[in-house]
């Protein structure tokens, strides 16, 4: 199965096995987190690839940003990288609090 470059919140609803990933700054993550499940800022990304390739064996990794656009352009380059179990969140965490869902102050 091909997964998308980008997924709705349905479609996430949908997944069983997920690894979300927060992709934005600590500051950003100090505000509002959607989970507690992976923290990888954008700046740190390329130096832990490796992080991704291990979780992408055991669960579609999902990343989020505020908007999407990080996430999305974090996809992309994963998968440049030959990280294929890999997806952005549509919308970010703008989108998933604007459907009214839970999130928490991040660590």
């Amino acid at each position: 199965m091909t997964i998308p470059l980008e997924i709705d919140l349905p479609t996430y609803d949908a997944m069983s096995d997920t690894i979300l990933v927060d992709c934005r700054t600590p500051e950003e993550r100090a505000d509002a987190a959607i989970s507690d499940h992976a923290f990888v800022p954008m700046d740190e990304a390329s130096a832990r690839i490796e992080d991704f390739r291990t979780w992408e064996e055991k669960a579609t990794v999902v990343i989020y940003c505020r908007s999407g656009r990080r996430s999305l352009n974090l996809t992309v380059a994963l998968r440049e990288a030959g990280v294929e179990n890999v997806c952005s969140l549509a919308g970010g965490i703008q989108g998933w609090m604007s459907d009214g869902r839970e999130v928490h102050p991040g660590s």
